[in-house]
């Protein structure tokens, strides 16, 4: 979008729509699951969710690993746009931020292929793993709940759930009966820092046995504003030195050495200032499911159409003027203009990117031996993006076209004596990328795992264990194939030291196969200023992890903590090189032995009441710790970070104030830059008002002092701030 053109008239629309909202609708609103409120005894409760990532049925509170279950009106308090980048305001998850539009999460200074990213716990089947400019195919507005499990979860999922597990869960397949024939939730909301607008709806209705949804979802943003310059200070320092060493290379032509002058001054001129150039987005889901749900379970089907279209800012630009400037010294300064004006036009890059997606869910009571329930899904997907250059050309064309099935006997629920789960999994892929950035060729992958999850609980303590067998086939079009198997193993022991106490131990031995990019990627990476050359003759990654949970609830205070520490044995990770290809910097991947440890402590209390106020406190803190024995630090692994929060509620209104400090992260990777450390305020308002309990309104300013920071875990972080102060509007109805 040009930023010349921006207009504001759907301000004054979404707020005329919100009143509008707030006057009709009805019925009592679903406050958070896990929101602290306060009983009869003036205590403090919370209410938890059973969650089943990993493997068994648990309580957040009483699980081996460290586990966030987060329902939609929470993901709106905290909405930033991605799944990555809101859910970055949890301890222990950072985020790729690629921009607004594209940024997947990062748990405990993993990525990549090392979470997974699940809709209804099964992949999302996109191209998001492949590069951090990919945006994920998970929205945030179409979640009902989204859970986080931090840690290795592959007895579960397959090791590539390695690092973690984020599992969105859209409620598109109806699960339960429709409550008094119709209901449904509408989401709007705009922001000032993009001039966002955002809006979300879905209605359910059933007639009979039958229940039908219908869901959408629109998300647009322009160029957002920044409080300094895109790029940081370190950065435009290392590039003015470049300049003057260029210039005195140059000093023995004069004329050049004049046209040179002029091509640095023009580049000061455009250098971007106060806004970032090309990072405007527009994303739309559409959907529909179906359910029929009877006393021997249930069966559903939907299908969904996602649609984006976004800039991808920063990266393409600078790597094309690597090139567009050796031509220049190649073919002489008479072409300088016309150069020049082609990468202006080859540096606006864009992704349109679509994909079409059919799932199946079916839950059914059976009674064989110790199970009594089976549980399946399939998901099978259309996958394609195209990067348009500036001149609206389709430079690479990516397609993933793929399926992915479960399907497992499960037994007991949470907090029966004997519960778990055994099951299969299975799924194919054929991923091409085709263009001048096509790094990979062709290549297919199947995957399939048979596993065992089983959790005994004797009452003041209990036992939790699982296994996990699966292989891996990659086969490309052009190379040797690469066949894996690989063993996972973990086992764990929790004890109940009090009633409001949970102490659980765990250990796992984790294996993951490389991918079909570590294994056979070679060409130009332009989202990330490199030249990656993959290794076809990488072995599998072995982890082994220990980790210790503590949760503690007793009246007003709440607290959590989990440590953990894990032993890589052939970790697989981009290494830079001394050498250049095409103009960009040449990174291999290899394998070395690696640790990573750390942990999250997260402490809540109502402090005091008062005048029928409730005052809270809240604390955060998270910090991760990486390195190689023999190649030094870990690259864009994320610094500690603090938040501390104050809140303070009564009937309608709910205010809160959060102060969140990201550290300095000094401890980095050969050829990577240091990032400075940042503080961010944010304030929020929710109005719930008493004439509409289905209804509420959040009003938001955050990063109130126009702080600059920057995510250290971005591939761009040097080049893509975070967005400047910016005021929020959201609006949340159900009826």
């Amino acid at each position: 979008m040009n930023r010349q053109n921006l207009s504001r008239p759907y301000w004054a629309a979404t707020v005329s729509m919100a009143v509008l909202a707030i006057a009709i609708s009805a019925p009592e609103i679903a406050r958070a699951q896990n929101a602290p409120e306060t009983g009869d005894d003036g205590a403090r409760h919370i209410e938890r969710i059973v969650v089943t990532g990993t493997g068994v049925s648990s309580s957040t509170d009483e699980t081996l690993h460290s586990v966030d279950a987060v329902v939609l009106d929470e993901l709106l308090e905290d909405f930033s746009g991605s799944i990555g980048d809101t859910l970055a305001q949890l301890p222990g998850v950072s985020s790729t931020y690629f921009g607004p539009a594209a940024g997947r999460p990062v748990i405990r200074g993993l990525g990549g292929d090392r979470v997974r990213v699940l809709n209804n716990g099964v992949g999302l089947i996109d191209a998001s793993t492949a590069s951090p400019d990919h945006a994920v195919t998970a929205e945030t507005l179409d979640a009902e709940r989204v859970e986080i499990l931090r840690g290795p979860a592959a007895i579960a999922y397959g090791g590539n759930a390695i690092g973690g597990v984020v599992n969105v869960i859209d409620g598109r397949i109806p699960t339960a009966p429709v409550d008094g024939g119709v209901d449904g939730q509408l989401v709007l909301g705009v922001s000032s820092v993009d001039d966002g607008f955002l809006s979300a709806g879905r209605i359910r209705t059933g007639f009979g046995q039958v229940v039908l949804q219908l869901e959408a979802s629109r998300r647009t943003g322009d160029d957002y504003d920044i409080p300094g310059f895109a790029e940081s200070a370190l950065q435009r320092a290392m590039e003015e030195e470049d300049h003057d060493h260029d210039d005195e290379d140059h000093d023995h032509d004069e004329d050049h050495d004049e046209d040179h002058e002029d091509e640095h001054e023009h580049e000061e001129e455009e250098e971007a200032y106060g806004y970032v150039p090309n990072s405007d987005f527009e994303f739309t889901t559409i959907g529909a499911g179906g359910s029929f749900i009877a006393d021997w379970g249930l069966i559903g089907v939907s299908v969904r159409q996602y649609d984006a279209d976004y800039g991808i800012p920063g990266g393409h630009a600078h790597a094309h003027e690597e090139e567009e400037h050796d031509e220049d010294e190649d073919h002489g300064d008479e072409d300088h203009d016309e150069d020049e004006h082609d990468h202006e036009e080859e540096g606006d890059a864009r992704i349109d990117m679509e994909q079409l997606r059919f799932d199946i869910r079916g839950e059914i009571n059976v009674a064989l031996g110790p199970f009594d329930r089976a549980e399946f899904s399939v998901g099978i997907a259309d996958y394609e993006h195209a990067e348009i250059e500036g001149s609206g050309e389709v430079g690479t064309l990516f397609s993933n076209e793929g399926w992915e099935s479960r399907v497992a006997l499960r037994n007991g629920e949470a907090g029966d004596r004997w519960s778990g789960l055994v099951g299969l999994q299975a799924s194919h892929r054929d991923f091409s990328a085709v263009g001048e950035e096509a790094f990979i060729d062709p290549v297919t992958t199947d995957d399939v795992g048979v596993f065992v999850a089983q959790r005994i609980d004797f009452g003041a303590w209990g036992l939790e264990g699982g296994a996990r067998v699966e292989r891996r086939d990659i086969e490309p079009t052009t190379g040797a194939d690469r066949d894996f198997t690989m063993l996972s193993l973990s086992g764990g022991v929790f004890w109940r030291p009090s009633d409001d106490s949970f102490l659980g131990v765990s250990l796992s031995r984790t294996q993951r196969a490389p991918t079909d990019i570590e294994l056979f990627g070679d060409g130009p990476h332009l989202a990330t200023r490199s030249f990656e050359i993959g290794n076809p003759d990488l072995d599998l990654e072995t982890a082994l992890s220990m980790d210790v949970s503590y949760h503690h609830d007793h009246g007003n205070v709440s607290f959590d903590a989990a440590v953990f520490v894990t032993s890589f044995e052939d970790f697989i990770f981009l290494a830079p090189t001394a050498d250049e290809e095409d103009g960009l910097p040449v990174f291999r991947f290899l394998q070395d032995d690696a640790m990573l440890w750390g942990g999250e402590f997260v402490v809540e209390a109502l402090l005091f009441e008062h005048a029928g106020w409730a005052f809270s406190g809240d604390a955060a803190f998270d910090y991760v710790r990486a390195e190689t024995d023999s190649l030094g630090n870990l690259p864009r692994i994320p610094p500690y970070s603090v938040t501390l929060g104050f809140e303070a509620e009564r009937d309608i209104l709910a205010l809160r104030a959060e102060v969140e400090h990201v550290g300095e992260q000094d401890e980095v990777a050969q050829f990577e830059l240091p990032t400075d450390d940042y503080t961010l305020v944010n304030l929020s308002a929710t109005v719930r008002p008493t004439f509409a309990d289905d209804v509420s309104v959040i009003f938001e300013a955050r990063n109130v002092t126009d702080e600059e920071g920057r995510v250290h875990a971005s591939a761009l972080k040097d080049f893509l701030p975070l967005p400047g102060r910016n005021f929020a509007v959201r609006l949340s109805a159900r009826f």
